[in-house]
């Protein structure tokens, strides 16, 4: 079997959370045997990306750069003009997959289409203009060339069943995963919030957010529930705020401004791919009361370092969570600050920890890889 897959999201640094699934299930995909060819097709026309295969380490890895053209501009003249995709990649695959919500025209072989969410209908305002024009402009004409749809939660199925008017056996659900390698409880919290501290600047206990800095992600309400949650429990722990600048990410500088909470509160800007899994293993708790989620990775790899984690009780998280942890209305501040409060109690925190390990164990890369492997079989099979 010969799998083309456009690697764009996971070119460059500052992967989100699309270039984390995407290099999580591919690498799973990629190591399951070496009876398949992976190509791996991506834009570069300054020649920054020099070998991506390597990456996964296998001879049946190979690249099939386009080094004339960019992919931005690409992306911006097939939405007025249909120019083939194969006019930029050659190869003859069985199946070709895109993982960003976009499928371009005359793509090789049968075509997959990983669809995350439909935030575009479900929240658009919670997406910045340009992003929410482009969607508007190519995913539904890209759900039509799809052979499959592929997403993340059946919460996101039945979005997509909803607003695009698909059939629900064309659509697979292949759930994200956290990388057991990386994230797994550590004994020693008090040692690893201590090698913390010079870089980021965190002197002591921990609450974590970590994700993009947006209003999507509810970040402004978490700071107001917070100062609520002080103003009650003045041993608090400190609240990180992990992440890189999304957009109209100035409200929640602000608002930290605003409640007078600069000493509480730490941003730590963007975090490397290395400190992750400590700064999640850090943690007193994981606190994402995102308004809108196509599944909810960084809950998942908290869960698998064995931190409590507080999530909203809407859209795919309480898929991802169980009863792990504590859900709370993403809307309500008195809530969000009763679950900081609550997460203070030892007894209860030391309970979740035990909970959320043995929930996160029923997601795994390999799983999904599996998943998807199957996927590419049927599709190929229909074509005999």
């Amino acid at each position: 079997m010969k799998i083309a897959v456009n690697i764009q999201p996971i070119l460059g640094a500052g992967k989100s959370g699309i270039g984390f699934y995407q290099q999580g299930l591919l690498k799973a995909l990629v190591d399951m045997d070496d009876r398949d060819d992976f190509i791996l097709q991506y834009f570069d026309l300054k020649r920054r990306h020099k070998n991506p295969a390597a990456q996964f380490g296998k001879s049946c890895v190979s690249n099939e750069p386009c080094r004339w053209f960019s992919f931005s501009l690409y992306h911006l003249i097939e939405v007025f003009l249909p120019v083939p995709y194969r006019l930029f990649f050659k190869s003859s695959p069985d199946v070709t997959m895109f993982f960003n919500y976009y499928l371009p025209p005359f793509a090789g072989g049968k075509k997959v289409l990983v669809v995350y969410d439909t935030v575009l209908k479900d929240c658009p305002e919670t997406m910045s203009f340009k992003t929410r024009t482009m969607l508007k402009l190519t995913l539904k004409r890209s759900i039509k060339r799809a052979d499959k749809i592929v997403t993340i939660s059946q919460f996101s199925k039945n979005q997509i069943i909803k607003h695009y008017n698909v059939a629900p056996e064309d659509i697979v659900i292949i759930p994200c995963a956290a990388d057991s390698k990386r994230f797994f409880p550590v004994s020693d919290r008090e040692e690893l919030r201590q090698q913390l501290c010079p870089k980021y600047g965190i002197d002591g206990k921990y609450y974590l957010y970590l994700g993009t800095l947006e209003p999507r992600k509810n970040i402004s309400r978490l700071v107001e529930a917070y100062d609520k949650a002080v103003k009650k429990c003045a041993n608090l722990p400190l609240l990180v705020i992990a992440g890189g600048k999304g957009w109209l990410y100035e409200e929640i500088f602000r608002r930290v401004e605003e409640l007078g909470l600069s000493r509480r509160v730490v941003f730590t800007g963007y975090v490397d791919d290395s400190d992750v899994p400590l700064l999640m293993n850090g943690a007193e708790a994981f606190c994402f009361p995102s308004l809108y989620e196509g599944f909810g990775m960084p809950p998942l790899e908290a869960m698998c370092c064995g931190v409590p984690v507080i999530v909203s009780n809407t859209s795919s998280l309480p898929e991802v969570t169980g009863d792990c942890g504590i859900s709370v209305d993403p809307y309500s501040t008195d809530e969000i600050a009763e679950a900081l409060i609550k997460m203070t109690d030892r007894e209860f925190n030391e309970a979740q920890r035990i909970k959320s390990v043995e929930r996160a164990k029923i997601f795994s890369w390999e799983k999904s890889a599996e998943l998807l492997k199957s996927l590419a079989e049927e599709l190929i099979k229909e074509q005999e």
